[in-house]
């Protein structure tokens, strides 16, 4: 292990993922043969700025999940952390796993190791193969300059605000920034807004980003996004990334 701070990947793959409309949750789908989450799994265990890469998964898919990255060799990949019934509660499960590891709970441990503090964590989704390494280390390189990064791009749409017929007015597409991710920030920060969720009561939250905005933790800074950097969710997604997997 580095003697520096670590840079720590979280992918999160505990979803059931029926808008895919497929027989297995579409983390699993089999592309060119390994599922989707080994494709988003290698982009980050070949970064050379990450250090450490988790999972968090539903119990019935760890064996699966150690099985595939050891057959391709993943030399990163470290674990996996249990998978809650939402994603807030996923997200949550992994940053407690990794303050068992890394945080306050083994300031201990690290100064034995002679580790340093500050360790950052990349929070992405497991179907989000396409994320590149320009992506990861911009996400890196933010969150060390500011203290957070939520990879984001600027919408080429024009967009109509309104009702489900009809617009009743427009949204400056300058003001609109779609959310990717990862989302990366200190783990020790972390920690300390799942702390702050639970004292105000807070149960769900779609993400880390809307987590962060409904606590009012502005700002929070753009990393670089990008176009084919999507989420699969549905076939179509499937069959697009199919026809890309073919040439990574």
């Amino acid at each position: 292990m580095p003697n520096r701070p670590l840079n720590i990947a979280l992918l999160l793959a505990g979803g059931e993922g029926t808008r895919a409309k497929q027989n297995v949750p579409k983390q699993y789908v089999q592309i060119e043969g390994i599922p989707i989450l080994a494709y988003t799994l290698r982009a980050f265990d070949r970064h050379p700025l990450i250090d450490a890469v988790y999972v968090v998964c539903q119990d019935r898919w760890r064996e699966y999940i150690h099985r595939f990255a050891s057959e391709l060799s993943f030399s990163k990949f470290a674990g996996t952390f249990p998978a809650g019934s939402t994603s807030f509660d996923s997200i949550r499960s992994g940053i407690k796993g990794l303050s068992a590891i890394y945080g306050t709970d083994a300031h201990d441990a690290a100064e034995t190791l002679n580790l340093p503090a500050s360790n950052i964590v990349l929070v992405h989704d497991g179907v989000r193969p396409l994320v590149s390494a320009d992506i990861i280390s911009d996400s890196i390189r933010i969150c060390r300059l500011h203290g957070n990064a939520i990879a984001a791009m600027q919408t080429e749409e024009a967009y109509m605000a309104g009702d489900s017929e009809k617009a009743t007015g427009m949204i400056p597409r300058e003001q609109l920034w779609g959310a990717q991710t990862p989302h990366t920030f200190y783990l020790e920060d972390l920690i300390a807004t799942f702390h702050e969720a639970d004292q105000r009561g807070i149960t769900a939250s779609q993400s880390l980003y809307t987590l962060m905005a409904e606590l009012q933790h502005w700002p929070l800074y753009k990393s670089r996004g990008e176009r084919v950097n999507l989420k699969i969710t549905n076939p179509e997604d499937i069959w697009f990334f199919s026809r890309l997997a073919s040439v990574l």
